[in-house]
């Protein structure tokens, strides 16, 4: 999957493949993880806020299964 670099502190990149709903994150410290079942509307959005670290913990960690890839 193609990830996109990212401004944060946390977050160095991410990545999104539409047809299986799958969001990937490539994390500065902690390795990269894949997000399943993730909505496109949550990929977007996650992009265009300005706090990406802000955005995870609120919307995307602990809410959907993940593993660690990296």
């Amino acid at each position: 999957m193609q990830r996109q670099p990212v401004t944060s502190s946390r977050i160095l990149s991410i990545g999104y493949d539409p047809e299986n709903r799958m969001l990937e994150i490539q994390f500065r410290e902690q390795g990269t993880y894949q997000y399943l079942g993730v909505p496109e509307r949550v990929y977007q959005n996650f992009i265009s806020v300005v706090s990406k670290g802000r955005f995870f913990d609120g919307v995307i960690k602990g809410k959907f299964l993940c593993r660690k890839i990296g």
